[in-house]
Order: structure tokens, then C-alpha cells, then sequence
């Protein structure tokens, strides 16, 4: 991450990264995305319990979402991991996916991105 222009990116502790260290490191520095997905290999590969726990943690995520009224937010696919929301129709920048994804943050994926950090993409998409 820091060779690819995210020089204060952190190192991991024994818990892995802080999600709010992240996503503020997502929030400021343009080049977070690029060059997060150009070292997505780099990743560990997850354990057996520890994927089947982020499948639970993820299936909770939607039922939550859809309790607070994004009713067609999509459950977990095959591999464990929610859809991209945009798939189906959903608009990660719209007051009630935000409301629902603020209230839902306990249960909320390593890899879906909060409302900050999806302000933040979406300021880059649209430059």
C-alpha cells in the first residue's frame, strides 16, 4: 500500500487493521482504491471458522440493512461476501442506505465500505 502512494498506510496489529483507520486513510488519500484492489493478493487467506464467522457476521449485516428499510439489500452469495449493492439497484449515496448502514455498522463487513468512505469513492468517481 505505501509503494503504491498510501505512505501512512499502518502495519497490522495481532487483531488485523482498524476499520476507522482505514477508512479514514480512504477518506484522504486518492489513491487508497487503486491501490487497495492492486494488493487485495496480498491478503492472508482466511481460516475456515474465520470465513464461515465473516459469512454470519456478513448475513447479519443484510438482515439488518433490510430491517431499516432497504428491503432488496442482497444476502450473501455463495463465498460468503455480499453482492456489490449497486448490482441490484441500490444506491450506496441515498439518506435511507445511509441511515441503515450507520445503524447497521456493528455488523458491518471489513470490506463494505462505510458511509464516509463510500463519500469519499464516489467524489472520485464523479471528478
Amino acid at each position: 500500500m505505501r509503494s503504491r502512494g498510501v505512505a501512512d498506510f499502518p502495519d497490522p496489529t495481532s487483531g488485523g487493521f482498524n476499520k476507522v483507520t482505514l477508512a479514514r486513510l480512504a477518506n484522504s488519500n486518492s489513491r487508497y482504491q487503486a491501490a487497495s484492489h492492486a494488493c487485495q493478493h496480498l491478503l492472508p487467506t482466511a481460516s475456515v471458522t474465520q470465513q464461515r464467522d465473516e459469512a454470519a457476521q456478513a448475513l447479519l449485516f443484510s438482515h439488518c440493512i433490510r430491517a431499516h428499510g432497504v428491503t432488496n439489500f442482497p444476502d450473501p452469495g455463495s463465498d460468503g461476501r455480499i453482492p456489490d449493492p449497486a448490482t441490484v439497484g441500490i444506491d450506496q449515496g441515498s439518506p435511507r442506505f445511509q441511515a441503515a448502514n450507520q445503524a447497521c455498522r456493528k455488523y458491518r463487513p471489513p470490506y463494505m465500505p462505510s458511509n464516509a468512505a463510500y463519500n469519499a469513492y464516489a467524489r472520485t468517481q464523479a471528478s
